[in-house]
């Protein structure tokens, strides 16, 4: 039996009755999207030219994952390779997105593009890269307390320039980590050994 002592809804919500709450999320996600790729469209996401030294990431994210890389991981302070001049982190990133398949790299893209310029709402019309450190700093905390969509973008960029950084040799000493045991305690390859039976 149909209940039908809810009151209609308001005219701009018209129309929207037949949507159940799994298509009303798909139909947001979807307008999202849309949204945000139109954005990139027109506010123009540069290709990078060929003679630039990255081969996947354009200027544009090259400056974004750079600004990242150096509000995140101030490493010179705590006396670690430097993780702009020393360990190649942008390049290592570069490397990564080069072996994405191209839908996810399209992603990764829009991703960072939305990244540098959603502070335009809260921070006077300021790019992430433009944003002093204290206030860069506050962006990414509040973004990785924000809203799903934020916390999920937030973490993935957080999980590029981290796993970029400490996967360099250079940086292990600061972890103290001396490389696989295997080496380090000269333990015997036994190649595709069967496992020992208990």
């Amino acid at each position: 039996m149909k209940n039908n002592n809810r009151a209609p809804l308001p005219g701009f919500l018209a129309g929207l009755e037949p949507l159940s709450r799994r298509g009303f999320l798909r139909t947001s996600v979807l307008a999202g999207a849309a949204l945000s790729s139109g954005c990139a469209s027109m506010f123009g996401r540069r290709e990078a030219p060929e003679t630039l030294e990255y081969h996947s990431l354009t200027p544009d994210e090259v400056e974004v994952i750079t600004r990242l890389t150096e509000v995140m991981l101030p490493a010179s302070q705590y006396g670690l390779p430097s993780s702009t001049d020393v360990v190649p982190t942008i390049q290592n990133v570069d490397t990564m997105a080069q072996r994405m398949p191209e839908q996810t790299r399209e992603l990764l893209g829009l991703g960072i593009w939305v990244f540098n310029n959603r502070p335009m709402v809260s921070f006077k019309f300021s790019r992430f890269t433009s944003l002093p450190d204290d206030k860069a700093l506050d962006y990414v905390n509040a973004m990785q307390e924000g809203s799903f969509f934020e916390r999920g973008l937030m973490t993935t960029l957080k999980a590029l320039v981290a796993l970029n950084y400490w996967r360099d040799e250079r940086t292990w000493p600061g972890l103290e980590y001396h490389g696989p045991v295997t080496e380090v305690w000269g333990v015997r390859r036994l190649g595709n050994a069967p496992l020992p039976r208990a």
